[in-house]
């Protein structure tokens, strides 16, 4: 039998276990607890997904709610990749996110073809970001 995930949209994420999933890439492993408290706090939309009790998969939403989106760190447990779940969480989403005039994300190169495949496309733009981090 396959497994069986839950996705919520509405289950509120302990920042604990986001801190534990974020700490496997390379983009946010800096990130502690109270801010990550802080930014679930701030979100406009967030999407979990748990196996058991367990938080497996996460991603979150900024937006107006009217005409941008921002779906920003989608991360899935390294024990859970290839079992579909980016791709359940992408069409969750997107599904909520359909009267939203233009959705975005930003990605590694090497996922540009995952993302394709639900409609994005890169943008012909000079991609600008100042990090207050440096």
């Amino acid at each position: 039998m396959p497994a069986r995930y839950i996705y919520s949209f509405g289950e509120p994420i302990n920042p604990e276990d986001l801190h534990r999933l974020l700490q496997q890439t390379d983009w946010a492993q800096t990130r502690d607890p109270l801010d990550i408290q802080y930014m679930l706090d701030r979100s406009q939309l967030t999407l979990g997904v748990w196996d058991e009790e367990r938080l497996i998969a996460f991603a979150r939403v900024i937006t107006d709610d009217r005409y941008r989106a921002l779906i920003d760190d989608v991360v899935v447990d390294s024990g859970y990749r290839g079992h579909g779940i980016a791709s359940q969480m992408l069409g969750r989403l997107l599904k909520r996110l359909e009267h939203i005039e233009q959705v975005m994300l930003d990605c590694g190169s090497e996922l540009a073809p995952f993302y394709a495949k639900f409609g994005f496309g890169q943008k012909e733009c000079a991609t600008m970001l100042r990090d207050n981090r440096s």
